[in-house]
């Protein structure tokens, strides 16, 4: 598309283009935007993924003459940075049926780098590969394969892009933080997965056209029940540090070694406040727990630990074992980490990928994720997550809360921030 040009012609009220498809050319080669391109670009904007601050006209608009040439020139605006920005591609891209016959083109493999034991591994992914042929009437197969951690993973996906190679894995797991970085390097396919899919819808997609919610995973406050008694449990993080709850745990409270749960938690609380908080903290820390080590909160090691990213899915892991490990939400509305899926440009097998990310927002992959590692999507009706949040009234943080903050990147202010925070867990 980068050789398309456009200009405008005041005489005819139109538009000039050389390639691009959507526009209709007439014998001089003036040509107008399509209706149905229009409307597509409208339907974009209204889905949050482009936006349009005007409306835009027809081609039989414009046949009726130049009433207002303000207009014309808005709409030839818009048709320019339809091309320059690549949203064109969100409005010819296929249909569903389209989208299915591509896929049986592209060889019966589909490859996935992640973490040893996502999706249940390589059992809960030979499930999750039989119920995608079934659905879509494909042979595919998942060729999974272990690998480094979200973020090596986003670094590498980077690296192949700006490399012009085929991507290692055919679609990319992570965050929020990882996708905010991975938006700004420009390396995702972009899709219009609500307008294609009928059971994908724009909430799930966290970044418009460009990935879509996986697990919906719940930060907070996890301890022994068996340790904490029922008029003692903390209510929140505020609890952890109040002087009538406190000497209960008091130099056994484990604290994770990272930061960033400090950091998120400052979003809401401010700087000066979290800082305040980490020292109360430290001071009743009793040792350092990493996140997936709370089998030493289930065994009595320590009765309660600060943060657990992932607590309440760790909560039904082991109470379905008989453990008496329970979550409690750190603050209202709670930290909440989205887990998302996205194609990246040169994925060797775009169309399998497209159709699988947007496979795993639907309830059959969904319950798999669920009978393996205790994880699902808040958005998907009938699932752990959505039955926690409305039978106990929790509520999740905006995406748009995080998001911001990892789209404007680090500042001098924040670094700093971070480097204090990480001298305080040091004491």
């Amino acid at each position: 598309m980068k050789n398309a040009k456009f200009k405008i012609s005041e005489k005819r009220n139109s538009i000039v283009n050389t390639r691009y498809t959507g526009v209709k050319m007439n014998r001089r080669g003036v040509g107008r935007l399509r209706k149905k391109d229009l409307s597509c670009f409208e339907n974009l904007s209204m889905n949050g993924i482009f936006s349009i601050p005007f409306v835009l006209s027809s081609s039989k608009d414009s046949d009726r003459g130049s009433q207002q040439p303000s207009r014309t020139l808005r709409v030839a605006i818009v048709a320019s940075l339809w091309l320059l920005t690549g949203i064109s591609s969100l409005c010819t891209a296929e249909t569903y049926e389209q989208l299915v016959a591509g896929a049986k083109k592209e060889g019966d493999e589909i490859v996935f780098v992640a973490g040893a034991q996502t999706f249940g591994g390589r059992k809960g992914l030979s499930e999750i590969e039989a119920a995608f042929n079934k659905k879509f009437g494909l042979k595919a197969r998942i060729n999974f394969a272990a690998g480094p951690d979200m973020n090596a993973r986003a670094a590498r996906l980077i690296t192949e892009v700006r490399a012009g190679g085929k991507s290692s894995s055919d679609f990319y797991l992570g965050s929020q933080s990882h996708f905010a970085l991975l938006h700004k390097e420009n390396v995702l396919e972009k899709f219009n997965w609500s307008g294609i899919f009928p059971w994908v819808t724009k909430e799930m997609e966290i970044f418009p056209g460009e990935s879509v919610l996986v697990y919906t995973s719940l930060n907070g406050v996890i301890y022994n029940s068996n340790l904490i008694p029922k008029d003692k449990t903390p209510k929140g993080y505020a609890d952890l540090v109040d002087p009538r709850l406190s000497p209960l745990w008091a130099g056994k409270l484990a604290i994770p070694p990272y930061v960033a749960w400090l950091v998120d938690l400052s979003l809401v609380w401010g700087h000066e406040k979290v800082k305040d908080y980490a020292r109360k903290v430290v001071a009743l820390s009793g040792g350092r727990l990493r996140y997936s080590e709370e089998e030493r909160v289930v065994s009595g090691e320590f009765p309660i630990m600060a943060n657990m990213g992932g607590a309440v899915e760790a909560m039904w892991a082991w109470q379905a074992k008989g453990a008496p490990l329970v979550a409690v939400p750190g603050l209202t509305p709670i930290n909440t980490d989205y887990f998302e899926l996205g194609v990246p440009k040169n994925s060797a097998h775009p169309n399998l990928a497209k159709l699988l990310v947007a496979f795993m927002a639907s309830r059959e992959p969904q319950a798999v994720l669920q009978k393996y590692e205790s994880r699902s999507s808040h958005l998907v009706e009938g699932t752990m997550m959505a039955k926690y949040l409305r039978e106990n009234r929790v509520q999740v943080q905006e995406p748009k809360v995080t998001i911001d903050y990892y789209l404007k990147g680090e500042s001098a202010e924040g670094l700093k921030f971070k480097e204090e925070l990480a001298n305080i867990l040091k004491q």
